[in-house]
């Protein structure tokens, strides 16, 4: 294993992977970016071609390329193993089929699924009326064909049936969502009798359904949509509805069956995290970067009128309010977000969440506001009028603004109370406190009212739950991540010494014992030791050798960021001195705090003796703290 790993290394360069995901710029030996795995402005996430390594100074997580692609595809170490493989031109050995992972058998199985689905699409009798409709909404046949649409035919076990041919078993489909376990409570009903099977205790998640197959970042379905067509025959029957005894065999009316669903998505699976996949941006996110946007549509069929009508920087949120993991996501490529929704939906719970959100993430949000129902609607009437609905999108405050004053009236009473309800939560939720004031400014002047009354109702709305705090695997703390003071210090104090040793001999007297951290401790012990060996030639080789494999990653850290946030040449004596004299003043106060204790404990007790010691070592480190001080 370990040589597969190293082949993929020599032939992967961790700036080409990276840079894959992200956009990299030069920044001296190193290159930089915004990372991906937390918000910020300003980038913090470094890449060294030198070590091979990368490494975020603002949340403290980093590693190599397959560390990186486990984080930003949400993958298991087998699962980047093989995508960076696949990168490399490296072939894995082939494992015997009883011993495969359960995910790839699930990807093959849903694959599978989705051939199915475009086979009963382009094949079948119903699949022709389908064509049909699909045809009458606009979509063109080769729009069909490049998001792989398909058709699940009216039968309970139609699917289950043609997997179970190919060697898949029930388990395996209930694991892929494709099916439908039978409560065991509940009997098997007449719907089941008959027809394929008898009865059955499992039946198809989707049947009489137009299929939009659901893909990875990478392109794999990994879950399937399904758009009602006809209501299916042997549906369900409506008892509130039906006119007849339950032993009378009458035809059912359609009005007599309850209504299904508009919509069935596949749960939860092994390979499908809702809170992660965002429809289309397998094939929008090169387009999203280069653009610098990403358009928001609600369904599946707004993105794909979208992209035949060649906008296609554009995801789909599928009718649900967005994740901070999708943000997240959609931050790696771009920053600027564009939300397509028509004025009703502006009060809608899910938008606000999703808007909130991304607020606080400071996104840049416009509104594109639509006459039409939807984007598809609107593309269908004329793609040119899609393009410039896009190119008029107002921003997030600016809509918000125009809409609330445009359904309340901001003289009476009672509208300027539901436009703070309205507006009041958005601007809690912008991140920068400059813009936020500037809009607090203009709504007090909109609404004549005193600003620091808006404030007041402001601070008192209900905050959101806080956000996610990265951690190390293991649950320790993370380099860089959270830091004291000292820490820092320490940190840059070593980082010094170890690209400038040759005036470490000037600081000898230093111990480990000064050291808080006891990695650091540790890492200065072995570089004390082979400075004092006359080892300062491959310096980093010799002190990799000696220490284990967490002090490694402490000393690739340290090095890249020394390399991130390097000294000038001529103040690093002077740089290094400052470090020792700011840890020797916090000790000193960390130190006089203690005593401050211990002394009100002494004289409580009126131990005299020992109060006069404290009283001498207090003066003793406030006389020091006032010399350090002074220079």
């Amino acid at each position: 294993m370990d040589n597969v790993i190293d082949q993929i290394k020599q032939k992967l360069d961790v700036v080409e992977v990276i840079g894959g995901y992200l956009r990299l710029t030069k920044a001296g030996r190193n290159y930089k970016a915004r990372c991906p795995l937390h918000n910020e402005r300003t980038p913090s996430f470094m890449v060294s071609p030198e070590r091979q390594i990368w490494h975020c100074f603002g949340c403290g997580q980093g590693g190599d390329i397959f560390g990186f692609v486990m984080k930003i595809e949400g993958m298991e170490f087998g699962d980047a193993l093989r995508l960076l493989a696949r990168k490399a031109g490296v072939v894995l050995k082939k494992q015997d089929p009883q011993v495969q992972s359960q995910k790839k058998r699930l990807y093959e199985l849903c694959e599978l699924s989705t051939r199915f689905f475009e086979t009963q699409l382009a094949k079948s009798s119903s699949g022709k009326k389908v064509q049909q409709y699909l045809k009458e909404r606009g979509l063109e046949p080769e729009t069909i064909k490049t998001w792989r649409l398909g058709w699940a035919p009216d039968e309970w076990r139609a699917l289950s049936d043609f997997l179970r041919s190919r060697g898949y078993k029930k388990q395996e489909m209930l694991q892929a969502g494709l099916i439908v376990q039978k409560e065991e409570n509940n009997p098997p009903t007449p719907l089941l009798k008959g027809g394929a099977g008898g009865l059955s205790d499992y039946y198809d998640r989707f049947r009489s359904r137009i299929i939009f197959p659901i893909f990875d970042i990478q392109g794999q379905v990994v879950a399937f949509g399904g758009r009602i067509f006809e209501i299916p025959t042997n549906y369900p029957i409506n008892p509130a509805k039906a006119g007849h005894g339950a032993g009378e065999s009458k035809r059912i009316t359609n009005k007599e069956k309850i209504e299904p669903a508009k919509y069935v998505n596949s749960p939860q699976t092994p390979l499908y995290d809702k809170s992660r996949i965002l429809y289309g941006l397998h094939k929008s996110k090169i387009e999203i970067r280069a653009k610098d946007q990403c358009i928001i549509v609600e369904g599946y069929m707004d993105l794909l009128m979208s992209w035949q009508g060649e906008v296609q920087n554009v995801v789909a949120s599928s009718g649900t309010a967005l994740t901070e993991m999708q943000l997240n996501i959609i931050g790696r490529y771009t920053k600027n977000l564009a939300m397509a929704f028509d004025t009703d939906m502006a009060g809608d719970a899910a938008t606000r969440r999703s808007i909130d959100l991304a607020l606080k993430q400071d996104f840049n949000i416009k509104v594109i506001a639509l006459k039409d129902k939807d984007p598809a609607e609107a593309v269908k009437k004329n793609p040119q009028d899609w393009q410039k609905a896009i190119e008029q999108a107002q921003s997030v405050m600016e809509f918000y603004f125009a809409s609330t004053s445009a359904k309340f009236n901001s003289q009476t009473l009672e509208g300027k109370r539901e436009i703070k309800k309205i507006l009041l939560p958005v601007i809690k939720a912008v991140a920068s406190k400059t813009e936020q004031s500037e809009w607090l400014r203009e709504l007090a002047r909109r609404l004549r009212v005193d600003e620091k009354d808006l404030m007041f109702d402001m601070q008192n709305i209900k905050s959101a739950p806080a956000q996610y705090q990265p951690a190390s695997e293991s649950g320790a703390p993370l380099p860089g991540h959270n830091q004291s003071r000292p820490e820092a210090l320490e940190e840059r104090f070593l980082g010094l010494c170890l690209d400038h040793p040759q005036y470490f001999e000037n600081f000898a007297a230093i111990s480990e014992d000064d050291f808080q951290n006891q990695q650091l401790a540790q890492i200065f012990g072995q570089l004390k030791s082979l400075i004092e060996q006359k080892k300062e030639t491959d310096l980093l080789s010799h002190l990799q050798k000696s220490l284990s494999p967490e002090l490694k990653l402490q000393l690739d850290y340290l090095s890249l960021k020394i390399q991130s946030q390097p000294a000038d040449e001529l103040q690093v004596t002077s740089e290094i001195e400052g470090c020792l004299r700011e840890l020797k003043i916090i000790k000193i106060r960390q130190q006089l705090v203690v005593l401050s204790y211990e002394i009100k404990e002494v004289q409580a007790g009126g131990a005299k003796l020992k109060l006069h010691e404290l009283l001498e070592k207090f003066t003793k480190l406030s006389s020091e703290l006032i010399e350090l001080t002074k220079r």
